[in-house]
């Protein structure tokens, strides 16, 4: 199984296969189709939630009514009563804006996920960033009420911008199943060997000095470049915590990564870390233990 995110080289590959099947769909209608869901992500270099079951020969379509189905081969029909945007995408694909398709999926996919998908739109590469959390949240402000608006707006306290992987996305996670506060993401750390230049963690604790890497694939030269980061910042005072997907695969390699993590903290702060039982995602998102101060 790939334990780590798309790369945008992947991604234009499967932008341009799905392109190809759009315009066949396209030719046999002969009306522009307005794509959705999945369709529109891979139209628009989005990486696909894990959850999402991909049907290369279909593609999903978004109508307002549904006298404007049609028995087109190749094509699924979903019928929304709000109205949403539409982007054109290469000058000859209608699809459904990226807000939008976040929104329409809050039905489909579980929290998780959904705080998985805001996150792959909000990337730190400027490559493949789409929007910003703000104009999720705009989004979700303007729309009247509709099927997963909830879960939309819990899905956006526990979304975070800049993120490099969806996997990253998940290990964050975990420390606040079971008690921890929520890690930065990203958090830049000025290099001793280069002047003016930065190296950024995909996690970290600043307070303690603690980073959390996740750590996909490998190969020749990114190896070395990661093992040469890794002895920077550990001169430079950081204690380093290396995650790779069989460590959060389950809810057993989930809890006995937390408990790493909890025991970095306590070899820092010479004190005891207690963990909580693990929580459901719906309750970390829970908007009662944000307005306490109980997560953050």
């Amino acid at each position: 199984m790939n334990d780590g995110s798309l790369t945008l080289k992947n991604l234009t590959l499967a932008k341009y296969e799905r392109a190809q099947v759009c315009a066949e769909a396209q030719q046999r209608t002969g009306l522009e189709l307005v794509f959705d869901l999945c369709t529109s992500l891979e139209l628009q270099s989005v990486e696909l939630p894990k959850e999402v079951r991909l049907n290369k020969s279909i593609c999903h379509v978004a109508v307002c009514d549904d006298r404007n189905r049609s028995d087109i081969r190749g094509v699924r029909f979903h019928c929304y009563a709000q109205p949403f945007d539409t982007v054109l995408v290469d000058r000859r694909f209608r699809c459904v804006s990226l807000a939008d398709v976040w929104m329409h999926y809050a039905s489909i996919l579980s929290l998780e996920e959904l705080i998985v998908l805001a996150d792959s739109l909000t990337r730190r590469d400027g490559r493949l960033v789409r929007l910003t959390l703000e104009e999720l949240e705009r989004a979700v402000a303007s729309a009247k009420g509709f099927r997963g608006i909830r879960k939309c707006r819990q899905a956006l306290r526990l979304a975070r911008e800049g993120t490099d992987s969806s996997y990253e996305t998940r290990t964050r996670l975990v420390p606040m199943r079971y008690g921890l506060p929520c890690p930065e993401v990203n958090y830049p750390v000025a290099r001793d060997d280069v002047k003016g230049r930065f190296c950024y963690l995909d996690m970290a604790y600043p307070q303690w000095g603690i980073a959390i890497e996740y750590d996909g694939e490998h190969h020749g030269g990114q190896w070395k470049a990661d093992s040469r980061r890794r002895e920077m910042l550990e001169h430079l005072g950081w204690t380093i915590i290396n995650v790779f997907y069989e460590d959060i695969r389950d809810e057993a390699a989930q809890e006995r990564l937390a408990c790493r993590i909890a025991a970095r903290i306590e070899q820092v702060t010479g004190s005891k870390v207690v963990l909580v039982p693990r929580r459901s995602t719906e309750r970390l998102a829970d908007g009662r233990l944000w307005r306490y101060g109980t997560l953050g």
